[in-house]
């Protein structure tokens, strides 16, 4: 981006918020959102309360990012969405607008981020979008260069003040649910209600169950499609898979961390041991530093498997955070690696044939050597054309008599 035109753009941004109230109004064609401050400030001094009027989707404020793709433009952005508690809460995200002109309104894209860590540090906004494995956003490159807007949300308490609701599948839904709204609105977006979704492992979880809610929550918008890469979908089933591993400890751990928020009722030393709970300090140590400190250990030795016991609270909601089905009757793509330990294959095949039974168009792709990781550069070469597809209106082809 040439800088006489960044620094236009931040110009009106600034004067916008000489005028802005304490809650930055959903921009119309004649009022852009205002500008917060640079820095981590823009995501610490995010206010705990959202004033009343307020609307899921609504912008609290924004603040340009210079590590957009060659040519296209993106912003950070705090938004108002639903909290673990059913609270309105500020959420943080991004979004990126393509070079193009568009003569329509532009086909948005919507991006469930993976498994981030639980500092707020670690919120994908708060990062650069390229690190030493590259682009964070998969395909976005792609994606951009066919005219699509994407948006993406850190999801509740990454980022910002609050507690993360890590792995809570029906409020990170209804957050990326108002990032999709608050794309409507955005300047220069131009985009309409139809959109598509995509997620990896822990994101795959949250675009199932935003296919559950949209019609519910956000009637408005039009689902077309979900892309599912390695989906850590049952968390059920996961924690049985976890309990015979020396892999996953940290997920097990930071699961429960994530799904107690807005559970008071519920308490930690049911579910962990005292080696589980002397391991919480490590999820403000880094974003990666719970799995560090587990690596090589059985996830028994964390665990109390007694509050994991069937008609225990505990149990209960790790069932009812599956409760995903049935989705919105659109098509599905999964990728998914026969090596993958972090999301057994075995799990994803019986999400997909669930989804098949239900009566969904799934194409099911399953690489063979390949683990949670290294799929992803499979989804990459694929969603960008099967995305264009759903806009074009071009029937999803199935695979599902021939899953596993």
């Amino acid at each position: 981006m040439k800088l006489s035109y960044a620094l236009a753009v931040i110009g009106a941004l600034l004067l916008s918020a000489l005028a802005a109230g304490p809650l930055a109004a959903a921009p119309t064609s004649s009022m852009e959102p205002r500008t917060g401050p640079q820095g981590a400030a823009f995501w610490d001094d995010v206010p705990t309360e959202v004033p009343a009027g307020a609307k899921r989707g609504d912008i609290y404020w924004v603040q340009q990012r210079f590590d957009a793709p060659k040519g296209a433009k993106a912003w950070n952005v705090v938004y108002v969405t639903e909290g673990a508690d059913g609270k309105l809460t500020y959420v943080s995200g991004e979004i990126y607008l393509p070079a193009a002109s568009r003569k329509q309104p532009g086909h948005l894209v919507l991006w469930n981020h993976e498994t981030a860590g639980m500092q707020d540090s670690c919120a994908p906004s708060r990062r650069s979008l390229v690190d030493k494995w590259g682009i964070r956003i998969p395909a976005l490159e792609q994606m951009l260069d066919k005219g699509f807007v994407v948006v993406a949300s850190d999801y509740q308490g990454l980022g910002t003040p609050g507690s993360t609701a890590y792995l809570n599948g029906a409020a990170q839904a209804k957050a990326s649910l108002d990032a999709v709204r608050l794309a409507q609105t955005f300047p220069g977006a131009d985009a309409g209600p139809r959109f598509v979704e995509y997620g990896w492992s822990q994101g795959g979880q949250t675009s199932l169950w935003l296919a559950h809610l949209q019609q519910a929550y956000a009637p408005e918008l039009e689902l077309l499609g979900a892309g599912e890469i390695a989906p850590a979908s049952r968390h059920w089933d996961l924690t049985e898979y976890d309990l015979t591993t020396t892999a996953t400890g940290g997920y097990y751990i930071s699961r429960m961390v994530g799904l107690r928020v807005g559970h008071p009722e519920l308490a930690l030393r049911d579910v962990l041991s005292t080696d589980g709970l002397e391991m919480l300090e490590h999820l403000s140590a880094g974003c990666w530093a719970i799995a560090e400190k587990t690596e090589g250990k059985p996830t028994t030795l964390f665990a109390n498997r007694d509050g994991l016991q069937p008609g225990k609270p505990w149990r209960q909601w790790l069932e009812a955070n599956d409760a995903f089905l049935p989705v919105r009757n659109v098509p599905f793509v999964f990728f998914q690696g026969d090596k993958d330990i972090a999301v057994p294959v075995e799990l994803n095949r019986k999400v997909a044939r669930d989804l098949c039974q239900q009566g969904v168009t799934v194409d099911y792709r399953e690489s063979k050597g390949l683990d949670h990781e290294n799929i992803v550069p499979v989804a990459v070469a694929a969603l960008p054309d099967w995305f264009a597809d759903r806009f074009k209106g071009v029937p999803a082809q199935s695979a599902c008599a021939g899953i596993p």
